[in-house]
């Protein structure tokens, strides 16, 4: 849906895929700013930056560089970053593992930087307008969970022995650039949350739906946890009152329903703005290239595990 709506700008002739400029001087969209005509897929200006960057340049500083350079030089270092990590580290478990080493780490290099070049705009912009503020907050707690239950299923030997015994055992697809990738992304989602307050936003704010419904998701979620405490887990054994493969499993639905909805309020400020301006396209590009890649690898290891 973003990238339709990136389509769309396009057609109907708003700039989004070159790197001309030329600042409005006009009161529009309800923004409470002056409009701006951008241009760049990561570079749109704001109202206080009066000098464009020539066509197709990507201005970092006092340094430019050219689209196809900056697009490039990533692609190379997913390639490489990806190699160089997924087949040393799985060289000893076969070819099967080496190849979903690979897609794991490409996944992981695509979902890490699909979240610099929204930074960057920020960052030239001096605005966060156009970016949904819920979709951030959403995204801030959702990527909390995930990093938690990465960190524990990879290095807390008691909650992996739990797993292997709760499933056969069998154990956790968690790999290590699952855990780097989550807490890279939950970093880098609390800087451009924290940009929210810095920059300009215009008339943009926090929907009270969204805070209110993850406050109350959150009251259910430890209630749910509290349950499990008293009846000694999902299995109700009472020698062990407590078993974190139940706290982690909560926290896994918490981010699945985070994730199935933190989207919508970005769709939806595209929609009602009838533009894109200041969503940045290779976000959406990345993220979707990461998630394809990351559903493969999980297929290729619950297959290899018989999980």
């Amino acid at each position: 849906l973003q990238f339709l709506y990136f389509i769309g700008a396009k057609r109907r002739g708003e700039p989004h895929f070159s790197n001309k400029m030329a600042v409005k001087k006009t009161k529009s969209e309800g923004d409470n700013h002056s409009s701006l005509s951008e241009t760049s897929p990561l570079s749109p200006m704001s109202p206080t930056i009066r000098k464009a960057a020539p066509d197709g340049v990507v201005q970092i500083g006092e340094h430019s560089f050219h689209w196809k350079t900056v697009v490039g030089s990533a692609l190379v270092f997913i390639i490489v970053f990806a190699f160089g990590l997924g087949i040393p580290l799985n060289y000893n478990d076969g070819f099967w593992a080496c190849v979903s080493g690979v897609c794991g780490w490409i996944s992981t290099a695509a979902w890490g930087i699909s979240f610099y070049p929204q930074v960057y705009l920020n960052w030239v912009r001096k605005s966060v307008v156009g970016m949904s503020f819920d979709f951030q907050y959403l995204n801030l707690i959702g990527f909390a969970c995930y990093s938690i239950m990465n960190v524990c299923y990879y290095f807390v030997d008691p909650i992996k022995d739990d797993y292997k015994q709760m499933h056969d055992n069998s154990t956790s697809a968690v790999e290590s650039n699952d855990v780097a990738f989550a807490v890279h992304a939950e970093i880098l989602t609390a800087i451009t949350f924290v940009q929210i307050f810095f920059y300009e936003r215009g008339s943009q704010t926090f929907n009270k739906l969204a805070i209110g419904s993850s406050i109350v998701a959150g009251v259910f979620y430890l209630l749910w946890f509290l349950d499990l405490v008293i009846k000694g887990g999902r299995y109700g054994d009472r020698n062990r009152p407590f078993i974190w493969l139940d706290f982690l499993s909560g926290l896994a639905y918490f981010k699945l329903a985070i994730s199935i909805v933190k989207y919508m309020p970005q769709v939806y400020l595209n929609y009602s703005r009838k533009r894109t301006t200041g969503w940045n396209i290779w976000n959406v590009l990345l993220d979707f290239t990461g998630g394809s890649l990351s559903i493969v690898q999980m297929v290729m290891d619950c297959a290899t595990k018989n999980d």
